[in-house]
This record gives C-alpha cells, structure tokens and sequence, in this order.
C-alpha cells in the first residue's frame, strides 16, 4: 500500500471514529483526531505529549532527528537530481552518435548509388 493510501485510510479513519464499535480504540481514535483527551488513557498519552512537547533534551533529540532526516532527503533529492542530468547527457551523447551513424549511412547509401550507376554504364559500353 502506498504512502498515500495510507494516509487517505488514516484520514478515512479519522473522519469515521464516532462509527467505531469498540469503545477503547474509539477513544484513541477520537484523541489523535480532536487532541482532546477524554479517557484516563488518553490523558496519559496526552500528559506524555506535553511533557514531550516541553522538555529540552526531546526537543533537541527530535530536531537533530528532523534534521538528519533533512538532510537525507536532501542528499537523496541531489543524487537522484546528478543522476538524471548525467541520464540526460548520456542521451545527448547517444543521440549525437545516432545521428552521426544515420549521416554516414546516408553517405554510404550515395556511394554505393553512385557506384551501382558507373557499373551500369561499364556494362553499357561492355567493359564489365
């Protein structure tokens, strides 16, 4: 399943929790989709977040985190990007030479024409 399937099933979810039978996953449900906690669990989820949200060594963990996550992508985005340039002169080049190739079949195809006529004309005058 796709990245996006995913999150159109989760957004799916979200919007359909109220129709849930179970009422603990329900709960949960409605937390992650409203942030208002309305069961002792999901207080404590909730105290857990704002903690979280708070604490300076999170913080920095989670940001140096992001961060390196950045600059993955980043990293990830500029090969693919030098990949794809050095894709594109690589065609260039092909393209170069197939056009070279096509040039001088087409060069041999005039000899070979020209030949094929003095070789009718020595036949003509029986020199062949």
């Amino acid at each position: 399943m796709s990245s996006l399937a995913r999150l159109a099933e989760f957004i799916y979810i979200f919007n359909k929790y109220r129709e849930i039978a179970e009422k603990s996953i329900r709960d949960y449900l409605e937390y992650f989709a409203t942030k208002k906690p309305i069961s002792p669990e999901t207080r404590e989820i909730d105290r857990f977040v704002k903690w979280y949200q708070t604490d300076s060594n999170t913080r920095i963990r989670y940001m140096t985190l992001q961060q390196e996550i950045d600059i993955a992508i980043d990293k990830a985005e500029t090969r693919a990007a030098e990949a794809e340039a050095r894709a594109d002169e690589a065609n260039a080049r092909a393209n170069e030479a197939n056009a070279r190739a096509d040039e001088a079949n087409a060069r041999i195809a005039e000899v070979e024409a020209r030949a094929n006529e003095m070789e009718k004309k020595l036949r003509e005058h029986g020199l062949l």
